[in-house]
């Protein structure tokens, strides 16, 4: 996958749109454009721009790979997981957004932990 290919994927899936990161990266719209489409390659500091704008690594958007166990020689290629692209939108948000999300995921736990509870007592009684 190419560096555009990579900076376009995190930026749809963080939920930005090209204005707004090139905003942050403090570039043209239309350069973004040309990175994303690969017709030019972010170099330098533009790339580390990138990386720190989308929460990732430099190596992520080049397609590096890292070892992960010296020992066995074993190699890891950088996977953006659910977290870090939670993390990611939740840094868009405004402090009291940020604190509205947290409300709403302690509700949804609390209700989760409640489901939860409720299937562990019908599960025994079932059982007896």
């Amino acid at each position: 996958m190419s560096i555009g290919k990579r900076i376009k994927e995190l930026r749809e899936k963080i939920g930005l749109t090209q204005e707004e990161l090139a905003e942050r990266v403090q570039i043209s719209r239309s350069a973004l454009a040309n990175y994303e489409s690969g017709y030019r390659e972010p170099k330098g500091e533009i790339l580390v721009r990138f990386a720190k704008a989308l929460n990732t690594s430099t190596d992520f958007l080049l397609g590096n790979e890292v070892k992960v166990d010296k020992t066995n020689d074993k190699t890891k290629k950088y996977e953006l997981d659910e977290a870090t692209l939670l993390f990611a939108r939740l840094s868009n948000l405004t402090p009291e957004g940020r604190e509205k999300v947290l409300r709403e995921l302690e509700w949804i736990e609390e209700l989760e932990r409640k489901r939860f509870l409720e299937r562990k007592k019908k599960q025994n009684q079932e059982k007896n």
